[in-house]
């Protein structure tokens, strides 16, 4: 499987929702709030770091990789290989 997240940040450091693509998981395994889940999650990591440094953008990606793949995990007993984009408008 595949999960795609992009995140948009406004010029004031505004997270807007995230975007979230996926194929090849099994969405008749997952919940109707599995992409709430992951929007939750993406906000709640994104809370945690400063949005304007550009030397925590990495590790923002990082963790966001892994508690979105930690949920589709726990949802499907699959490990989707993951992207995370940070796009600022």
């Amino acid at each position: 499987g595949y999960l795609e997240v992009t995140v948009l940040i406004s010029n004031n450091g505004k997270i807007k929702r995230p975007i979230v693509s996926f194929k090849g998981i099994p969405v008749e395994e997952i919940s109707e709030t599995f992409i709430f889940d992951i929007e939750d999650e993406v906000a709640n990591v994104c809370r945690t770091f400063s949005i304007q440094n550009k030397k925590q953008e990495e590790n923002l990606i990082q963790t966001l990789k892994q508690c979105c793949r930690k949920i589709i995990k726990d949802s499907t007993g699959k490990k989707p290989y993951t992207t995370i984009n940070i796009a600022r408008i």
